[in-house]
């Protein structure tokens, strides 16, 4: 299970001079290795990390990441505690505007190098028919030497602020890669200007400048591509309005900035505006569209007395609500915490590619050096360079580093746009991995509000309402739905009910208590859904009927169909849980009934334990949820913060576990290809180039192609993007999926 973060003290920070995916990769190894950190994580894309832990001292973790030759600046104590809804838009902003920035920086190197290129590339032809020329030679040297300072001036310096603390990254090997090429052609060039010798060896100023523009322009379109798998963040910012029509002393209303609402206030929300706070209805009437919060298409009518959710809409009427909640407390602040919880989490297969890109830049260094040294051997200089400048720029561990952090991004990302919250990158890669999901009966499968179908009096020393009240006098302080359904019996027949002492509930048994001085019990029984006991005596049975829920037997058929074994665990009488079973598709022996919290964790053991989803309340099914690989939990934004499950579903629908899965399988499906694409690519490219199979225009083929890469694992997971996407649109429509 992941890391439980409510135990462990905390520390964000902002990290500059990060140039790719490997450099966070590095970041995050070195923080790693301070005594205390349990857990870290560096996300490329904001610039922003996240440290976990116990005892571990705030400047070491700060001079860790500085000794890499990165800028961290701490963002609060290392016990800091933000307020969700302020990190989600602090977060946003340093997202956009570093990516912003990043994609700005790349696009004016490639321009400056690519408008040098341009010009050189027909130059470096000419002169290399044109020796006796000697004005075009010193236009090439003046032009890569322009290029160098002002379009590779960026990996230079990150390549030197790396090696002066004694590590590598990407920079590194462009920057050895694009210098080797030049100071080649320098000594080329004077040899043929002022020794007249060499006059056949060809100048490559051109393909160093080439070098610079291509792979600028791979990272500009990198960038991009980024900016736009994070829209998912945006979209739920863009849900929190930044002000709010605040009823004034007067009684009119007035603008004040959301962060100015208190406890109580009373907020307009005209017609199409969104509501900016969690509440009750006090006046008014509308149409509100819940579908950010919780996927569901169709409007909700909210009357007065009704509650809503901040980030909701009201779509035809207007509303005054006294607030509940704002901020962060509210229920788009809830979800913005888990939203970004899940943004810096990192998927356990994402673990294995750091460890390789940790080691990848030196690795290549060694190649390219071993290749140099050989071609010089068998061949000459120019060769030998040239193949060695290939190796270097071919090789790309920025695919590895991104391959999985941009999936789960747009995977998570589209799971919340159809009110399903995961909490992690690990949860949501165990999901993939699932093979069987259990379902708790009562408030999953069913409505969870049992209502009274029977009462047998077995004592008639006391009255049908007599047990009645008696019985919901020892429920009052019970949260369990049988407890709900004999109070809504004793209101609807205006029974007195009396307080009650010593109260005891035993979770998977019943509840007891002292009312009138008599011992009275409420407990399981297998003859009805309950027995009242009166002072140790059996005084009736009775028996609750709950209401399957419309849309399980559908979600049992889909995850059927999708190769998945479906149970059902409760601790309902066993005839009761079998006609359940008949009526959602479900066979006797799929059907564990009479259970105890301590037998339904057996149960998810015996149904396999870590490849198990427990799909429950989050609350009484505490157990079974924590043992299980995934525990889910159903229920309304209140659930967020009750709920220790790994997912929240933010509607009582259970075919919302059917999409869960599916976007689990389709996220991690594109994971696996992104990684493998990096994997092949690295391996195929790095011996191609080694053995000089790229010819002499090798350097130019390996910028390309390095460019290529990083593009593929990010178009494939754009590809996801936009396949999810229409999956959504088409179930909005109502039209059937391919």
């Amino acid at each position: 299970m992941p890391i439980n973060e409510g135990t462990l003290d905390r520390m964000t920070m902002t990290v500059g001079g990060m140039h790719c995916a490997g450099c966070s990769s590095s970041a995050q190894a070195r923080i790693l290795k301070v005594v205390g950190v349990e857990s870290a994580t560096v996300d490329f894309a904001s610039g922003r990390a996240v440290v976990l832990g116990r005892q571990f001292d705030a400047s070491t973790v700060l001079e860790a990441v500085r000794s890499g030759g990165f800028e961290p600046a701490m963002s609060g104590s290392p016990t800091e505690r933000v307020d969700p809804l302020a990190a989600l838009i602090e977060l946003q902003r340093t997202a956009d505007q570093a990516q912003l920035a990043r994609a700005r920086e790349w696009f004016r190197r490639m321009s400056i190098a690519g408008a040098i290129w341009i010009v050189l590339e027909p130059l470096h032809w000419m002169t290399a028919h044109l020796h006796q020329n000697s004005w075009g030679p010193l236009m090439l040297f003046f032009g890569a030497t322009v290029a160098l300072i002002f379009a590779g001036g960026g990996f230079y310096s990150s390549a030197w602020r790396a090696a002066r603390h004694g590590t590598s990254n990407m920079d590194t090997l462009v920057a050895l890669g694009v210098t080797a090429a030049y100071l080649m052609s320098v000594g080329v060039f004077v040899a043929q200007q002022f020794a007249d010798t060499m006059q056949s060896t060809p100048l490559y100023f051109a393909e160093a400048t080439a070098l610079l523009a291509i792979i600028s322009a791979g990272h500009w379109l990198e960038a991009r591509a980024t900016r736009v798998a994070s829209l998912s963040i945006r979209d739920l910012l863009e849900l929190q309005p930044e002000f709010a029509e605040r009823m004034n002393t007067l009684g009119g209303f007035e603008s004040v900035a959301i962060a100015h609402i208190c406890l109580g206030d009373k907020i307009q929300v005209r017609p199409g505006g969104l509501i900016p706070v969690d509440g009750r209805v006090i006046e008014g009437c509308s149409s509100v569209d819940e579908s950010s919060l919780s996927g569901e298409v169709m409007p909700v009518m909210r009357r007065v007395g009704d509650l809503v959710s901040s980030g909701t809409h009201s779509l035809d009427g207007r509303l005054v609500i006294e607030t509940g909640a704002s901020g962060g407390a509210s229920a788009l602040g809830r979800i913005a915490q888990l939203v970004y919880d899940a943004r810096m989490t990192q998927a356990p297969i994402q673990r294995y590619a750091d460890r390789i890109c940790q080691f990848f830049v030196p690795a290549v260094l060694l190649v390219s050096l071993a290749t140099f040294v050989g071609w010089w051997i068998v061949g000459d200089l120019a060769t030998a360079v040239v193949t060695a400048v290939t190796v270097l720029v071919i090789s790309c561990p920025c695919a590895l580093g991104i391959a999985t952090p941009l999936a789960v991004m747009v995977g998570a990302g589209e799971a919340s746009r159809r009110g399903i919250l995961v909490r992690n990158a690990t949860a949501l890669q165990k999901i993939s991995q699932s093979r069987t999901v259990v379902f708790d009966k009562t408030g999953t499968i069913t409505m969870g509000k049992p209502t009274l179908a029977s009462i047998e009096v077995v004592d008639g020393r006391s009255s049908e309402d007599q047990l009645i009240a008696l019985a919901a006098a020892a429920e009052s302080a019970s949260e369990h739905p049988i407890a709900h359904a004999i109070l809504q019996v004793a209101s609807d027949r205006r029974l007195l009910i009396a307080p009650c002492e010593d109260f005891l509930a035993e979770p998977g048994v019943g509840v007891s208590a002292t009312v009138d001085g008599r011992y009275i019990a409420v407990v399981r029984d297998e003859r009805a859904t309950a027995r009242i006991e009166v002072d140790h005596v059996v005084a009736a049975r009775i028996t609750l009927v709950d209401r399957v829920r419309p849309e399980s037997a559908q979600a049992i058929a889909t995850l059927h169909g999708m190769g998945y074994k479906v149970a059902m665990l409760t601790g309902d009488r066993y005839q009761a849980a079998i006609d359940v079973a008949k009526e959602i598709g479900l066979n006797e022996s799929e059907v564990v009934a009479d259970a105890t919290p301590e037998s339904k964790v057996s149960a998810i053991e015996r149904f396999g334990g870590e490849t198990v989803l427990m799909v429950g309340d989050g609350i009484n099914d505490a157990g079974a949820i924590a043992r299980a690989g995934v525990g889910i939990a159903m229920g309304s934004a209140t659930a967020l913060t009750t709920s220790s499950a790994d997912v929240v579903l933010m509607r009582n629908d259970p075919r919302g576990i059917g999409e869960l899965i599916a976007i689990s399988r389709m996220t991690f499906r594109v994971v696996k290809q992104n990684l493998g694409l990096a994997f092949v690519y690295n391996a195929l490219a790095i011996p191609l180039a080694a053995l000089g199979m790229l010819g002499s225009n090798g350097p130019m083929i390996a910028a390309a192609a390095m460019g290529l890469s990083d593009l593929c694992v990010v178009g494939n997971s754009l590809r996801l993007r936009a396949k999810l996407a229409r999956e959504r649109a088409r179930r909005a429509s109502g039209t059937p999926s391919t």
